[in-house]
């Protein structure tokens, strides 16, 4: 476990001082902006889907597919495995989700549709800023946010 560097904001970024020391033996990073935003897809992510994207991010260590196995995911969301089934079943025709079926093995989870729907939504409120932003500075009115 690093040691926190003393004062300042490095040390308030060490994973331990935010929860403590016993419990970040593991944990899994998650992006802010996937916290912030999965309900504003179109179309939205439910609060167990984006649990169950969590939950593949914990197995996703680089730029693979994770592959847990759907009894793992199901007792590690207390739920059972055709909850979980229905899910990802759920994800994928939202069409954030791409699950390649391997035969005597678990599924391999593509989550680069999910990553790039973030994305292309990302730039559009990031267009919606600057467009805000440069019509502030000419006096025009403020641009109506919703999506086309």
């Amino acid at each position: 476990m690093p040691t926190a560097p003393s004062g300042g904001r490095a040390a308030q970024r060490i994973v331990a001082t935010r929860w403590t020391p016993a419990l970040v033996a593991s944990w899994t990073p998650v992006s802010d902006y996937f916290l912030d935003s999965y309900t504003r897809l179109t179309p939205p992510l439910s609060n167990g889907e984006a649990m169950l994207v969590i939950h593949l991010m914990r197995h996703k260590w680089d730029e693979a597919p994770p592959f847990p196995g759907f009894k793992t995911l199901a007792r590690r969301m207390g739920l059972t495995d055709t909850s979980v089934r229905n899910l990802a079943r759920s994800l994928e025709k939202k069409g954030y989700l791409l699950r390649h079926k391997r035969v005597g093995t678990t599924n391999h989870f593509e989550l680069n549709p999910l990553f790039q729907a973030l994305e292309k939504l990302q730039a559009y409120e990031a267009g919606l800023r600057d467009a805000h932003q440069d019509g502030a500075k000419r006096g025009w009115p403020a641009p109506s946010t919703s999506k086309a």
